[in-house]
């Protein structure tokens, strides 16, 4: 599990399909490094591509990774987005890794490692 470090990543790309799988790839790699099981990589991936999907259109994605002992956030934002209302969106993620919020232009991922 987590190696009891606090840090961070941030990755930025274009809102365009095109780049979506850089947020999965990224998320997936540094879960495994803190020692997240298989099972849960998968799910966190799942909501990771929900959240990027969900901030496609113009502009950019930023996506700010920081882990702490037992506990990995992820916050994804496009300020050019718009998803307000998107309670089915929050439902799916929290579904898929527990804890996670939706304000008008970004999204937090919690995971308990």
């Amino acid at each position: 599990m987590n190696d009891g470090t606090a840090d961070e990543i941030k990755v930025s790309f274009p809102a365009s399909p095109a780049f979506t799988r850089i947020g999965r790839v990224a998320v997936a790699g540094l879960a495994l490094r803190l020692g997240v099981d298989i099972a849960t990589v998968e799910r966190l991936r799942s909501a990771v591509d929900a959240s990027v999907n969900a901030l496609l259109g113009p502009g950019r994605i930023s996506m700010l990774a920081k882990w702490r002992p037992e506990v990995l956030s992820i916050s994804l934002s496009n300020p050019e987005a718009h998803l307000g209302g998107n309670g089915d969106l929050v439902d799916e993620l929290k579904a898929l890794i527990g804890q996670a919020s939706v304000s008008e232009s970004a999204i937090v991922l919690e995971l308990k490692t």
